[in-house]
C-alpha cells in the first residue's frame, strides 16, 4: 500500500491524467485526499482531471460518431464489441429526451461516461453541443469528486483523532478496572479490611 501511495505521489499529475481518462472516481477521491495532505494542489489537480475527461469522451464521441456514419473502423468495431454495442442502444432513449443534459447527467453515474458519449456520437448530436456539455459536466464533476476526496482526508484526520481520544479512554478504563480487581484480590487475602 505504502509502494501505491508513493507512486501516486512520485506521478501524481500523471496518475489523474490517464486515470481520469476514461472514468477516474476512484483516482479523483485518492487525488482530493492527497490535496488535503499537501501534495497536489486543488486547481491543478481539478484542471487536469476536467481535461483528461474531456479528452477521454471527446474520444469515445468521434467512436460512436464513426459508427453512424458508416466508416466501421476496426479498431472502432473491436472496442464496440468489447463494450457490448448493445449497451449504447440502452441509453439511445435517454439521449434523445434530454439532449445535451445526458452528457451533463451521465458524468455522474459511475460506468456510463464513455457509453454516453459513444450514444452521443451514435445518435449524431452536433460536435459543439455535445464539447460545450461535456466541458461544464467534466469541471463539475472534477469539483465534486475532488472535493469528496479532500473531505475523505479532512474525515479520516478527524477520525484518527477520535480514535486516538477512544483508545486514551479505553486505556483509562482498563486501568481503573485493573485497580477495582487489584483492591478486590488485596481484601480477598486480607479478611481484617485493610487494604494497604
Amino acid at each position: 500500500m505504502e509502494t501505491l501511495l508513493q507512486y501516486f505521489i512520485d506521478y501524481r499529475y500523471l496518475v489523474i491524467f490517464f486515470g481520469t481518462f476514461i472514468e477516474g472516481e476512484v483516482v479523483l477521491i485518492a487525488g482530493g485526499f492527497l490535496v488535503y495532505e499537501g501534495h497536489l494542489d486543488f486547481s491543478v489537480l481539478v484542471g487536469i482531471a476536467t481535461l483528461a475527461a474531456i479528452i477521454g469522451d471527446n474520444f469515445f464521441y468521434w467512436v460512436g460518431r464513426s459508427q453512424r456514419l458508416g466508416a466501421r473502423h476496426p479498431w472502432a468495431t473491436r472496442f464496440l464489441n468489447f463494450v457490448g454495442e448493445h449497451r449504447l442502444f440502452k441509453g439511445e432513449d435517454f439521449v434523445r429526451r434530454h439532449g445535451g443534459k445526458s452528457v451533463f447527467i451521465v458524468r455522474f453515474f459511475y460506468g456510463l461516461r464513455f457509453a454516453g458519449a459513444m450514444t452521443a456520437g451514435l445518435l449524431g448530436m452536433e460536435i459543439g453541443r455535445f464539447f460545450f456539455f461535456n466541458l461544464v459536466g467534466s469541471l463539475a464533476w472534477a469539483v465534486t469528486v475532488g472535493t469528496i476526496g479532500y473531505a475523505f482526508g479532512q474525515s479520516l484526520e478527524a477520525l484518527a483523532k477520535g480514535v486516538k481520544l477512544a483508545e486514551l479512554g479505553l486505556l483509562l478504563v482498563l486501568a481503573g478496572l485493573l485497580i477495582v480487581y487489584l483492591v478486590t484480590k488485596k481484601r480477598r487475602k486480607n479478611p481484617s479490611g485493610r487494604v494497604l
